[in-house]
């Protein structure tokens, strides 16, 4: 139960960064405000007369803080007044310094770029090493570098490599293993080569190419373990299993990237990595931390479906009974995707998009990624994110 009645409508602030709309010039946003906030003190901004009150310091605020649900907006929020409204719009678009130029320094762009680390490991089984001079001759961890610059990551920041896994199919995140220097995903080569693989060579849906279910299910897989990485990085508190948690940051992010780019990796993810779950060990293990292959397919699509019933619409009804062995999206499933999408939605909003650098993020979701391949004289093989396969 709260301690405190306040006014309907209304807004309270602990920290107020900036108050300039999103489009201001980077000197107006950086200017401090005439009287800064004291310890423990509050801001309160009335929703009807938009008056901006100061509440007094108190004993025991921290807990008070607490029990009222308060976040740390670090380094700031900007509150934007439109019309009869308020609206929080998230952190300025500055990066905290964790390091020796101490808290509150800017790092810019080219920086913040740089704390997504990469590395193209030499593959342990020679049977990979064509795999690893094509990811190399691409650039692909660079593509996705540049994808993940919007995270404001502290330092040391985030690696990505690619690596041989001795004959094990798999990915995964940690932080703190001898040689990695801080939170690392790892992609094993035997998974990038099991995409391959499993991908069948004809149209995976109605336009959605090979080439399209390939780079889906890289950028599925590469973005399930950078979820992780932002879990632990950031604290995000969790209810249920990291591992869903995880797919639905993944299949978050990839709808963001403009309706025909987003179905086609979607979509060519969903409907081809069923195949590639069941295969890896853990698949069907009922005890495992992950959902089984098929409850993880229909909360990939059921994800997409609520957030773009229009765009997606193929995975109901009777065309999607015939694409797929898994059947249709059950309309009582179907019926509560938009709820689900929602929730995810609100979740991402209020925990991770703090942590983004929106105008960067913009341009990258507004970027086609990963064109097709232009193919040698030899016969079409499959090809892994602009990666022609062995």
């Amino acid at each position: 139960m709260s301690r405190f009645k306040y006014a309907p409508r209304a807004i309270v602030a602990a920290w107020i960064g900036f108050a300039a709309g999103l489009s201001a010039p980077p000197e107006a946003r950086s200017q401090p405000g005439p009287d800064p906030i004291a310890d423990q003190e509050s801001i309160f901004i009335d929703g009807e007369t938009f008056n901006i009150v100061r509440g007094q310091t108190m004993p025991g605020a921290a807990a008070a803080t607490r029990d009222l649900g308060g976040r740390d907006q670090r380094p700031g929020v900007i509150i934007r007044r439109s019309g009869d409204q308020l609206y929080i719009m998230g952190a300025p678009f500055l990066i905290e310094r964790v390091g020796p130029r101490g808290p509150g320094s800017q790092v810019d762009a080219d920086e913040q770029l740089n704390r997504i680390r990469i590395r193209y490991e030499p593959p342990k089984n020679p049977e990979h090493q064509e795999l690893y001079e094509r990811l190399k001759e691409n650039q692909v961890l660079e593509t996705v570098k540049e994808i993940l610059a919007p995270l404001r990551l502290p330092e040391p920041g985030l690696l990505i490599k690619t690596m041989g896994c001795d004959g094990m199919i798999n990915s995964w995140y940690n932080n703190g293993d001898p040689g990695d220097a801080g939170p690392t995903v790892h992609m094993c080569y035997e998974l990038l080569q099991n995409i391959i693989n499993i991908t069948p060579a004809e149209e995976v849906r109605p336009n959605v190419t090979q080439h399209d279910a390939i780079t889906g299910q890289f950028m599925f897989w590469t973005l399930h373990e950078t979820g992780h990485a932002v879990f632990d990085i950031y604290q995000v508190p969790l209810f249920g299993r990291e591992e869903d948690a995880a797919d639905l940051f993944a299949a978050y992010i990839m709808l963001h990237f403009g309706k025909d780019q987003a179905r086609r990796w979607v979509e060519g993810a969903a409907y081809t990595s069923d195949e590639f779950m069941a295969d890896v060990p853990w698949g069907k293990n009922y005890a495992s931390v992950h959902g089984l292959p098929e409850q993880r397919f229909y909360n990939l699509i059921c994800l997409a479906y609520g957030a773009d019933p229009a765009t997606f619409a193929d995975v109901t009804g009777d065309m999607a009974n015939m694409l797929t062995k898994h059947g249709a999206l059950p309309k009582r499933r179907a019926d509560d995707c938009n709820y689900e999408f929602q929730s995810m939605d609100r979740a991402f909003k209020t925990q991770i998009r703090p942590h983004l650098d929106l105008e960067m993020a913009k341009r990258v979701f507004d970027t086609a990624w990963f064109p097709v391949p232009l193919r040698r004289p030899d016969p079409p093989s499959p090809s892994l994110a602009g990666v022609p396969g062995p």
